[in-house]
């Protein structure tokens, strides 16, 4: 025993750092019940990496731990087991893993979610103890009518770091909103920051009064908001599986007489998206042209791109001619044997055999002393030499 005990002495006290955790949701509701501490619950799911981070380095951390256990009464459940099921149903809890602080009653005081350092847990404990700043402090000033443009801000900032739905809650408050009281600075600032519809009232309200907008918070906040909004709604029919081409067809049909500082080049670039997607590359190829030309485009990969995709589908002579400048241009700003080939490519298909196979050559070596896969470069050069 006292070589047990001695052994024991001698583990660094950081290593013996632990939450002490309970598994009965029943019993720490009562202990709360009783002695007035909150439940820090700890909703983790088992497939989830982000958790088993969060047992690893945070929950072991001494001043994590020691922390936790002085304050709360903690319990963790695997919210894909009974009763955390119920409890994610009750506390929509859709995020893993999830810290949510309860009192004895079962209400949230706080929460938040996400893997964290100590620090960052730590400073989340701590807010869940503040009377002022938990969320439940904050929606009771909500419902108790403030409207305040740092309060709301900072409510929906909270939600957020909480992975609740801060732009649904947005929406709800800016549907109580007089549309005439929409350039007034909380109602905006809200708006700006968390409202993305295309045809919620606001924005078309936005559309049909853009000059009293700009008049009251400037041109270019009025400029940006409309072409990140749009820019947003494209980025989210770009990622979407289904509607694809129905979303893009609305979007453009909506965005049609729509004038802003930059809205010519995003719907350039969404005609190029779309004319993709449908495989209509003669349009393709010229709103490619006209989007490089606009914009000055001198990224080399962006480049690379469109050119390769000249090479595969368009035939037009002139603008095959205009994407070997791209793709020469992206050469010159990054030598890698993938541009060098599309050059290749572009030259061959213009009938410059000869400088085909020149450029050809010197992708496929230098594909080879950086220990590339040179399949597709052989491939190129057989074809180029006609063999």
């Amino acid at each position: 025993m006292k070589k047990l005990a001695l052994l024991f002495f001698l583990i660094p006290a950081g290593l013996a750092a632990q939450i002490k955790f309970m598994n009965s949701w029943d019993e720490a509701i009562s202990s709360a019940r009783m002695n007035g501490k909150l439940i820090f619950l700890n909703a983790y799911v088992e497939w989830c990496e982000p958790c088993d981070e969060m047992e690893e380095y945070t929950f072991t951390d001494l001043e994590v731990a020691n922390f936790f256990n002085q304050k709360f009464i903690s319990v963790k459940l695997d919210m894909e087991d009974y009763p955390g099921v119920e409890l994610a149903e009750e506390y929509t809890i859709g995020v893993f893993p999830s810290f949510l602080f309860i009192n004895g009653n079962g209400e949230v005081v706080h929460r938040g979610c996400g893997a964290m350092d100590a620090n960052q847990f730590l400073a989340l404990a701590e807010d869940a103890l503040s009377d002022t700043i938990t969320l439940m402090a904050m929606e009771k000033r909500y419902d108790a009518g403030d409207r305040s443009t740092d309060f709301m801000l900072s409510y929906l900032e909270l939600l957020e770091e909480a992975c609740l739905d801060a732009e649904r809650f947005a929406a709800g408050y800016l549907k109580n909103v007089e549309l005439q009281d929409m350039t007034k600075e909380a109602p905006w600032e809200v708006f700006a920051a968390y409202q993305w519809d295309i045809y919620s009232r606001e924005f078309l309200y936005l559309l049909k009064n853009k000059e009293l907008f700009e008049d009251s918070v400037g041109q270019k906040v009025v400029n940006a908001k409309l072409y990140d909004t749009y820019l947003s709604q494209y980025q989210e029919i770009f990622e979407a599986e289904e509607l694809h081409d129905f979303g893009m067809r609305a979007l453009l049909h909506s965005f049609k007489d729509v004038t802003f500082s930059g809205s010519d080049t995003l719907r350039l670039m969404m005609n190029l998206h779309y004319s993709e997607y449908t495989e209509n590359w003669p349009d393709y190829a010229d709103y490619a042209v006209e989007l490089v030309g606009m914009t000055n485009l001198e990224d080399p990969e962006q480049l690379n791109e469109l050119a390769w995709k000249f090479y595969l589908f368009v035939d037009n002579k002139n603008q095959l001619e205009i994407a070997s400048t791209w793709a020469q241009q992206a050469v010159d700003q990054q030598p890698e044997p993938s541009m060098i080939d599309t050059y290749a490519s572009l030259q061959f298909k213009l009938g410059n055999e000869k400088k085909a196979v020149e450029l050809e050559k010197r992708a496929l070596e230098l594909a080879q002393e950086l220990y590339e896969d040179t399949s597709h470069y052989e491939h190129q050069l057989r074809k180029f030499e006609g063999k």
